[in-house]
């Protein structure tokens, strides 16, 4: 049986930002590639056709990404509770998420761009090819140099749940060193618009994140309906001035 395309592909996935949602289903977007803030549904939030189907790679990404999300809500989910059960599946399911999370937010601004290429074959023939992102995402897994957080060992990391108010957007992983040259030291990721997940050493704060989630996503950010900017907005170096409110800030555990 031919695998089903899936012609309306979620950025931001979509039962995650479903938190975000009030009860009309809507949230706020702010599309970067427009300048442009509006309210959308959840259905039609972070959008675009056949983002992660390869041009050229025979691979089949968005099934991979599908059981990645599955699993990641089922973490998501528990963490988000009230006495969360961290079990080496949970632990191992989100991990899978941001790694997922990330691979989709290094590409989320490169959607639309083809980049021409020479294929060779195994029998020695060339031939011409244009990678999409879903390609050059794929060609990236191999890279040394991508981080990569499954290999970091973050299932013996200290991991807490902190409250507050957050947005989210496609760099809503974010990673943290104590200086530019030493090792991924933390992760936060806001589990829902009143919750953060922060793996490994605690902050030294207060952080203010929403900026720094603005500031850090490429294509999208999204929160709740009335804390995002709507219209069109000026082009600016930083993204901060699209928030409404709340900066998100968490302080040292």
């Amino acid at each position: 049986m031919a695998e089903e395309e899936v012609r309306r592909a979620h950025t931001l996935t979509k039962a995650y930002i479903r938190a975000w949602a009030d009860e009309r289903n809507r949230v706020d977007v702010i599309d970067m590639g427009r300048n442009h803030g509006y309210p959308s549904s959840v259905n039609n939030a972070t959008v675009h056709s056949y983002a992660y189907e390869p041009n050229v790679l025979n691979r089949n990404l968005e099934k991979e990404y599908s059981k990645i999300e599955s699993h990641g809500m089922q973490a998501i989910a528990k963490l988000r509770g009230q006495d969360p059960e961290l079990d080496a599946e949970t632990l191992a399911a989100m991990i899978a998420f941001l790694d997922m999370y990330l691979d989709r937010g290094r590409y989320a601004d490169q959607t639309g761009v083809r980049t021409p290429a020479v294929l060779i074959r195994t029998n020695g023939t060339t031939e011409d090819v244009e990678f999409n992102a879903a390609d050059r995402l794929l060609l990236s897994q191999s890279m040394k140099d991508v981080v990569r957080l499954n290999a970091l060992g973050l299932e013996s990391w200290a991991w807490q749940v902190l409250p507050g108010e957050f947005v989210t957007g496609d760099g809503a992983v974010l990673l943290f060193r104590e200086t530019k040259r030493s090792d991924l030291c933390t992760v936060a990721f806001p589990l829902s618009p009143t919750q953060l997940l922060l793996i490994g050493k605690p902050l030294d704060g207060p952080v203010a994140l929403n900026p720094l989630i603005a500031s850090k996503s490429r294509r999208w950010l999204l929160g709740r309906p009335g804390t995002l900017r709507k219209g069109s907005l000026m082009p600016i170096d930083e993204l901060t001035s699209a928030l409404t409110n709340s900066s998100g800030s968490v302080s040292k555990a």
